[in-house]
């Protein structure tokens, strides 16, 4: 008996890799369900910034019985009411009170009801004035919201759904302000892509914890909702980083599943929705899923929302059978949708999954060869994609935040649940 028992331990931490997390949380260790490793966590309170290291699957008294998945945050009553349907466009700090006479009449003359915007900008910047003594001691500030607190208000009275986007793994200032946090090449120097972008070092739990901390001062501004964009690991020049430890696959997933999963912990019993943004081509690609750390379905067990960037621009001639995708919106988004579905159906089977909220492209992709204008006619045929794979919401990217030459694509109020 004896020996049977060891054969299955053994096999058991040949088979999975985790990781050992820092954080902060009532519960002295969580596992992660199969197949994505464990990841234990345990007080953040007085820890350093040693990256997690690789273990073997935990055998506890849930693997005879319910899995980790079925008792998770088992103690935590949900009493969020959610939006049923949400139709939300992006904007840049900027443009949030500069043009906020410009944004509310989009909302209150179209379908459009909800806005996302940055609350920490792709550079790492946070764009707000925060309380909070850990982001004022490990992150840089340029406050281009001059009052939050006004904003939200204003909103609030038209019905606006409000989303803080925080970008989490790719930013500079935060890097430059807290090294610890930044990611480094073997020769010692501060990482970059091929494009020139600098990166946080998605194994560092103290990370995690300076990002949650984020969300935790939007939830306590007032945000509806709270949406991790840049949850990945950067995808060029790899060779070149240091990450601290061996950088496999399932690394990889632990290590961002893991941060999903700390921050939803964390920020759903403040009564705020978490969202997370991942590549449109983890949904039919598993390299690329392996690529940037993001199992689709692992991740969506955890999220209240998870976001994919299906923009038809994104993706190589040749998918779904499509010379040229940017070319087919509808096609392109459809079938997207339809892997989404496939991909979540045993989640759905078993009652643990985020509803899937998928962004839509609302720019012209100039750098595309074969590319078309996208105007009024391209956003409808988005959005029938979306409706005919069974969703009902969306979020609309433009990166200037300008919407006049598709606004007549968008429903009218009262057409709009």
């Amino acid at each position: 008996m004896i020996c049977i028992l060891v054969c299955f331990v053994v096999c058991s931490v040949a088979g999975w890799f985790g990781y050992r997390s820092i954080a902060k949380t009532e519960k002295p260790e969580i596992v992660l369900p199969t197949p994505t490793p464990t990841v234990v966590v345990r007080d953040m309170g007085d820890s350093t910034s040693d990256p997690a290291l690789p273990f073997g699957m935990y055998l506890d008294k849930y693997l005879e019985s319910l899995s980790p998945d079925d008792i998770w945050m088992e103690d935590f009553v949900d009493t969020r009411t959610p939006r049923p349907v949400v139709k939300a466009m992006y904007q840049t700090a900027n443009m949030m009170e500069k043009q906020l006479d410009y944004i509310l009449d989009l909302v209150d003359t179209t379908g459009l009801n909800a806005v996302i915007f940055d609350f920490k900008e792709d550079n790492g910047y946070l764009t707000v004035r925060v309380q909070s003594e850990l982001l004022k001691e490990k992150g840089k500030m340029d406050p281009r919201i001059s009052d939050i607190g006004k904003l939200i208000t204003v909103l609030k009275e038209h019905n606006v759904y409000c989303i803080a986007r925080i970008p989490c793994f790719r930013d500079f200032a935060t890097g430059e302000k807290t090294p610890e946090f930044a990611l480094y090449r073997k020769d010692g120097k501060r990482y970059t892509d091929s494009e020139g972008h600098y990166w946080l070092n998605p194994f560092n739990t103290d990370l995690w914890e300076f990002l949650v901390e984020i969300g935790r001062e939007a939830a306590r501004m007032g945000f509806d909702e709270v949406n991790f964009d840049y949850c990945r690991f950067a995808t060029n020049k790899i060779a070149d980083a240091d990450f601290g430890q061996e950088l496999t696959n399932e690394n990889k997933e632990a290590a961002i599943t893991g941060f999903v999963r700390y921050a939803c912990e964390q920020l759903k019993p403040m009564g705020v929705f978490v969202s997370a943004d991942v590549f449109g081509v983890v949904l039919s690609s598993q390299i690329d899923a392996a690529a940037v750390g993001q199992n689709y379905a692992d991740m969506a067990r955890y999220l209240d929302y998870i976001c994919p960037m299906v923009y038809p621009s994104h993706y190589s001639g040749g998918y779904y059978n499509l010379k040229v995708p940017d070319a087919q919106p509808y096609e392109l988004i459809y079938n997207a949708m339809l892997d989404s579905k496939k991909k979540l159906a045993a989640n759905k089977a078993k009652g643990r999954c985020a509803e899937v909220r998928p962004w839509m492209q609302a720019f012209t992709a100039t750098w595309v060869k074969g590319h078309i204008e996208y105007g009024p006619e391209q956003m409808t045929a988005q959005f029938k994609g979306v409706y005919d794979a069974g969703y009902t919401s969306w979020l609309l990217w433009n990166p200037s935040g300008a919407y006049s030459k598709i606004k007549e694509s968008l429903e009218k109020p009262e057409d709009s649940p």
